[in-house]
């Protein structure tokens, strides 16, 4: 879910605001972000284009199939808790195949048959039930959040595989293997974040767009207000952040962001 969260971010092309309602502690975020930014150039973007490179693609797709099975079987109860019975059925059947004839999540069979993938989760599920988005956060190592979102993290964190596994060395090569995959993903967007004349609103801008869509399943009641102006904000770059088609049906009665 992450994955495809960043990756649906950085595809659209939204306009930089002087002001945005979600980023209180932009002065924070700045800083981190241009550390991050720093961290990704000299050291995390090497590694993963030499992992892109040289790493056999079907070992990539074990990986990326891996991770992509975890984020299944965290989607159920994040499923199941905003009432999606078929959602919650298909991630339940994707993570049951997977897990057993896809080698502990290796092989995507599912996809196949095709079983969708359903990409829920529990920043998704707080937001449905109407809790606001909180402060936009810029984490250092990590990237871009919102507090609501964060409850995901803390969620994997808690019962996640990386729990389980010990000593801490184990626990770092996880964490670096799940970071450098996702980054090889994103190495097709590059150019698209160096044309942009502030990268940071850019991101920031089109990450809560993206988290706006997902919340509403892809038919939000009204766009984003991003800025101080409530008209404010591209619609081109708002109907780019979503992946799901307009027809898509919305919740059942619409969720609430930080306003």
């Amino acid at each position: 879910m992450r994955r495809l969260t960043l990756l649906a971010a950085l595809l659209c092309t939204a306009c930089a605001t002087p002001q945005n309602n979600y980023d209180p502690l932009e002065s924070i975020n700045r800083p981190i972000y241009d550390f991050n930014s720093g961290l990704d150039q000299h050291l995390v973007r090497p590694v993963a284009k030499a992992y892109s490179e040289y790493i056999p693609p079907p070992l990539r797709s074990a990986v990326g199939n891996f991770f992509g099975n975890l984020d299944d079987l965290f989607g159920i109860p994040a499923a199941l808790l905003q009432a999606k019975g078929t959602a919650a059925a298909k991630s339940t059947g994707r993570v049951v195949l997977n897990s057993t004839l896809g080698v502990g999540g290796l092989i995507d069979w599912a996809s196949d048959l095709p079983i969708e993938k359903q990409n829920e989760d529990f920043g998704q599920m707080l937001g449905y039930w109407g809790v606001p988005s909180g402060p936009y956060l810029m984490v250092p190592f990590y990237g871009p959040l919102t507090l609501r979102d964060s409850s995901d993290n803390l969620l994997r964190l808690a019962w996640g595989p990386i729990d389980y596994i010990d000593p801490l060395a184990g626990q770092i090569a996880y964490y670096s293997t799940y970071v450098i995959d996702l980054r090889a993903s994103l190495l097709p967007l590059d150019a698209t974040l160096q044309e942009q004349f502030d990268p940071y609103s850019f991101v920031r801008d089109t990450y809560l767009q993206r988290r706006w869509f997902k919340v509403h399943d892809g038919n939000p009641p009204y766009p984003l207000p991003l800025g101080s102006d409530p008209e404010h904000g591209s619609s081109v770059a708002a109907e780019a952040a979503s992946d799901t088609p307009s027809s898509s049906p919305s919740a059942s009665e619409p969720s609430k962001d930080a306003q």
